[in-house]
């Protein structure tokens, strides 16, 4: 009796177990399946991965050789605010060199074709054949990319200086590529050779050779006599409008300062004659080395 219960006791255990073995089993085959199928997932990521980190590779490598080819060009195209910087550059060009050259700047068009804007501006003012030769050797030989379009000569009647118009094309990079990267003005030193070149605005006498220089950047020009100029005075030709409001105009100087200035303040080298606030534009008229000349500043240029 006692072994007969006794074997269905062990027998009823015996059933549990293999229920609960087959159960566990069961579950444990799921998980199981489970983890197969994220190993599966996850091997394909990683695959995709190592794919992409070649393809990375390959452009890191593509845009170091682009970047070298690039620092090697004789001339560059750049990311600068224009037509600011256009400007900004010329008078380097004009003070760093000592070319006494007057001009007017006026912006004629910009087209945007995604990557690079073109723009164009005209110069126009008066200068003497010799420094506007120099200035023109400048804007080619320097490495920003520039383009003279037009160029016309006519005589001024006062002296040796001629009336010019020039019309430039220039290019700037939508975007940068290094954004930590700003052009470095110091890098532009001309190369000075020996040249020979004529006034086309002089007689040519055929008895005489060329005039010949060992150096056209070193030409010696009159010394003026500069006037005391108040440091504290804007110098307008090199800031920028930032607001016009109330009979008021906003300037910000070189230096980051807002100024607020109104009809007859003065300013370095002549003064604020007049603001137009439905064009958004203020008007200066300035007085350098004899010569007056008028300066307008607008929201945008």
């Amino acid at each position: 009796m006692y072994a007969k219960r006794n074997s269905i006791t062990i027998a009823v255990l015996w059933v549990i177990l293999v229920v609960i073995g087959i159960f566990w089993y069961s579950n444990e085959n799921k998980k199981l399946k489970s983890l197969r199928v994220k190993n599966s997932k996850l091997q394909k990521q990683l695959d995709g991965s190592l794919e992409i980190i070649k393809a990375l590779e390959t452009v890191e490598s593509q845009y170091r050789a682009l970047k070298e080819r690039w620092s090697q060009a004789p001339k560059q195209i750049i990311a600068a605010e224009e037509p600011s910087f256009s400007l900004y550059y010329l008078n380097w060009l004009i003070n760093s060199y000592k070319i006494p050259v007057e001009f007017d700047f006026e912006l004629k068009n910009t087209s945007n074709n995604r990557d690079i804007l073109t723009f164009s501006f005209l110069l126009s003012g008066e200068g003497s054949y010799h420094d506007l030769y120099r200035l023109i050797w400048f804007i080619n030989d320097n490495p920003i990319l520039y383009q003279i379009e037009s160029f016309n000569l006519s005589q001024s009647g006062e002296g040796d200086l001629l009336k010019f118009s020039m019309v430039i094309k220039g290019f700037s990079l939508v975007h940068k590529l290094d954004s930590g990267q700003e052009f470095d003005f110091t890098t532009l030193k001309p190369v000075v050779q020996r040249i020979q070149f004529h006034d086309a605005f002089k007689p040519l006498y055929r008895d005489q050779k060329p005039k010949q220089t060992a150096n056209i950047f070193r030409q010696n020009v009159p010394k003026i006599k500069p006037k005391v100029i108040d440091p504290k005075l804007v110098d307008i030709e090199s800031a920028t409008l930032q607001a016009v409001a109330n009979g008021c105009a906003y300037i910000k100087d070189n230096k980051g300062k807002l100024l607020t200035l109104k009809v007859g303040d003065k300013v370095r080298f002549g003064s604020l004659i007049s603001i137009n606030q439905k064009k958004s534009e203020v008007k200066f008229t300035l007085n350098k080395n004899g010569t007056t000349k008028t300066v307008i500043l607008g929201l945008g240029y």
